[in-house]
């Protein structure tokens, strides 16, 4: 899993801009002419019906749909780290260049009032909002739908079905920018600032089992539980081939998972962990998929290929069973960027995991005995959830 480091942050700054709190207001785009050239000019593919590519104009990632009634929604950031959303119309004839607008998005729980800029672009009119929240942008992304009001007046419904996946996609194609243009790759870099990770206890004396590559170069470590503070940690032991790491801490676990060695095609997993730290939420993410190979890139057999999804900070966390056993260790993703350039279509939840019998090998190889007596009760995903809470940290690099 590439690490976030530097670039973690200045992806952080991209949505903290400052709303009014009482009223949720957007904060305006002041460059007028990068809105003029609002467009895609490179196109890396489709996400869900999202068309996700880069603007030129705008210098940034983008996603954008348009829906039956002539509307494009855009999504993406400009000039490196400023969050925008727009709305374009061909039918929109009276929406005047530098006009200011209220626009009030209505969800099924939610609604937000701002204050929009009209421009022009493409023969299409539309409003354009910079500045935006991380709260904003995610709930918008998992809105089942949004009604658009511009000055009080109903001007369009949407479906927002796929614009998490999209927003995600944007994201990642942002941070890849970011560490280009900054000339350096995003693994190199860790003396600059703090990465994170994921680990999962692996002992009743606090031993956690982590990626390489979250430890690696770091000055000091630390690991925060979920709804606790940091504590310190030490290196025990690398496996520099396999991408594995064992920490210690001062810590006694509510509970260590079993590490169950043999995976099955087809089954579902889990993953928990704690992706784009700062971005999403410091509670840890629970997604779900399945085992969708059971080799690696290359028919690697250290691997299991999932399909649920994963971000950077997910690295070294649990892939886990319906059972709650552990059955990988969360490593990488495939990278969309290089996929989209060389095939013009973006891979989806394409992911990897090293298996738990390559863990469990480099566990007793120093000295730890895990548990492998794996569990066989089926449990709900809700109470594997809270499970992975008991058992899963963020680790924090510096």
């Amino acid at each position: 899993m590439q690490k976030a480091v530097s670039d973690r942050r200045a992806c952080m700054r991209m949505v903290r801009a400052s709303w009014r709190a009482a009223g949720f207001i957007l904060s305006l785009y002041a460059a007028t002419t990068a809105r003029a050239e609002l467009s895609i000019d490179k196109r890396f593919g489709e996400v869900s019906g999202w068309t996700i590519g880069f603007s030129e104009g705008i210098s940034g990632c983008l996603a954008a749909a348009k829906y039956k009634d002539g509307t494009t929604v855009w999504l993406g950031f400009g000039d490196k780290t400023k969050a925008y959303i727009a709305f374009t119309n061909p039918n929109w004839k009276s929406i005047e260049r530098d006009g200011e607008y209220e626009l009030r998005l209505v969800t099924g729980r939610s609604q937000w009032v701002g204050k929009f800029l009209g421009f022009e672009r493409a023969g299409e009119r539309g409003v354009f909002s910079s500045g935006l929240k991380a709260e904003f942008l995610e709930d918008f992304a998992v809105s089942g739908g949004v009604r658009v009001f511009l000055n009080r007046r109903s001007v369009s419904s949407l479906s927002l079905a796929g614009s998490r996946n999209a927003l995600t996609e944007v994201i990642s194609c942002q941070k890849e920018y970011i560490s280009a243009s900054a000339g350096a790759p995003r693994e190199a870099g860790k003396e600059r600032g703090e990465s994170s990770g994921t680990g999962l206890f692996v002992s009743n004396n606090g031993h956690l089992l982590t990626n390489n590559h979250v430890v690696e170069g770091c000055r000091s470590l630390s690991v925060v539980p979920v709804g606790a503070t940091a504590v310190s940690a030490s290196l025990v032991a690398r496996d520099k081939v396999n991408d594995l790491a064992i920490i210690k801490t001062s810590l006694v676990p509510a509970i260590v998972p079993a590490l169950r060695p043999q995976a099955r095609l087809g089954e579902p997993v889990y993953v928990f962990g704690f992706p784009l730290a700062g971005l999403l939420s410091a509670a840890g993410n629970f997604t779900t998929g399945s085992v969708t190979a059971i080799t690696g890139l290359a028919d690697d057999s250290r691997l299991l290929q999932i399909s649920a999804p994963v971000q950077p900070g997910n690295s070294g966390g649990p892939l886990i069973d319906r059972y709650g056993n552990v059955i990988g260790v969360i490593v990488s993703k495939l990278n969309a960027l290089n996929i989209a350039a060389a095939t013009n279509d973006i891979p989806q939840n394409v992911n990897f995991a090293i298996k738990s019998s390559i863990a469990v090998n480099f566990l007793e190889s120093n000295g730890l005995q895990p548990d492998i007596a794996a569990k066989s009760r089926e449990l709900p995903a809700e109470a594997i959830a809270e499970l992975a809470k008991l058992f899963t940290v963020r680790v924090v690099c510096n």
